[in-house]
């Protein structure tokens, strides 16, 4: 075999031999200008039609440049440099090395990357106040506290961030307190619908969805739904009253919960639908300390902490305490044992 080229005997490729091959073929091509999208809000750049967050322009300037390689060759090492012209263009330089056949070439390059502001999609819907879902957070008979509030809103914000790492299409555009409770606009309906479910699940709370016709996209119907949480009117360390006896709340899922009854201390599992009318009396921040005189197998003799005085409450199987003193609770003039 010898080379058409240059008659030099020996491998060829493509008819060529190996120096007139390389020397005659470009294996590598990159575009003379490349703009590069950068949204001025998020700070993210548009690569490859995926928009990424990157540690700096430069960085980005760097992965934006495509490289075309000839169909039957293959890179086998990239070197990129990134030189400012100014706040918005970029000198690239770059050198490509490339396999093809048993060949290895070294390619240089050098383009011009501008950067141009923008609003991605997912920012120009933030901005436009865009929703598909509302998500309603309320309780049964009483407002939400400002500290529950933040828990619930905070959960909410972790969980939409971590779903943003699967899809950008994943956000909050939106959050408003209303009375009683709050109300968060999501980007998307299952996005509304799985918060729902995973806040009702772990409150124990009423769960509903309603949806309303808003308009077409592509010819199909358009739906924008409300989530409505309603959580129930106690929480962990409560103190209900039901069917005139007071209960400590010990756990709460999302179809029943387990309250522990203050006079005999047993412990009980209800429906939540049970419990829908019940009336919280106070809570653990409520319980006081009264100091215990004496006890025997069956009764703690205790001081009163508001009136000091001696009073006889019945004890617990196996009922813990701890250096002479017990956590109590006061209702309508009466004292009830609090378990540790």
């Amino acid at each position: 075999m010898f080379c058409v080229e240059c008659g030099e005997e020996g491998p060829t490729y493509e008819g060529l031999c190996a120096r007139c091959f390389l020397k005659k073929n470009q294996l590598t091509q990159v575009p003379e200008v490349v703009d590069l999208p950068h949204c001025a809000h998020c700070r993210e750049f548009l690569i490859e039609g995926r928009w990424r967050a990157f540690e700096s322009t430069e960085k980005a300037v760097s992965r934006a440049v495509p490289v075309k390689t000839r169909k039957d060759a293959r890179i086998i090492d990239l070197t990129v440099r990134a030189i400012p012209q100014d706040r918005s263009n970029y000198l690239v330089e770059m050198e490509v090395t490339v396999r093809v056949h048993d060949l290895e070439k070294t390619e240089t390059h050098t383009t011009l990357v501008r950067v141009k502001e923008t609003s991605c999609p997912r920012c120009s819907k933030i901005k436009g106040s865009y929703f598909e879902s509302i998500l309603q957070v309320r309780s049964r008979d009483r407002d939400l506290g400002q500290e529950e509030m933040n828990g619930l809103m905070d959960y909410i914000g972790q969980r939409v961030d971590s779903e943003a790492q699967e899809s950008r299409e994943n956000f909050i555009s939106r959050v408003e307190e209303r009375h009683g409770g709050f109300d968060v606009y999501l980007s998307s309906n299952s996005l509304g619908r799985a918060l729902a479910r995973e806040i009702a699940t772990m409150h124990g709370a009423e769960f509903k969805e309603s949806s309303s016709l808003v308009g077409k996209k592509e010819g199909k119907d358009v739906y924008r739904v409300t989530f409505l949480v309603r959580l129930p009117s106690y929480r962990l360390g409560d103190i209900i009253s039901h069917e005139s006896k007071l209960y400590m709340i010990e756990g709460i899922s999302a179809t029943s919960t387990r309250a522990r009854e203050l006079r005999s201390h047993r412990q009980c599992t209800f429906d939540n639908s049970d419990l829908e009318g019940v009336r919280v009396q106070g809570s653990e921040g409520d319980a006081m300390e009264a100091v215990v005189v004496s006890e025997t197998e069956e009764e703690l003799q205790l001081m009163h902490p508001v009136t000091f005085l001696t009073l006889e409450l019945r004890k617990p199987k196996d009922f813990p305490y701890q250096m002479g003193v017990v956590r109590v609770f006061s209702h309508e003039d009466e004292l009830y044992l609090l378990p540790e």
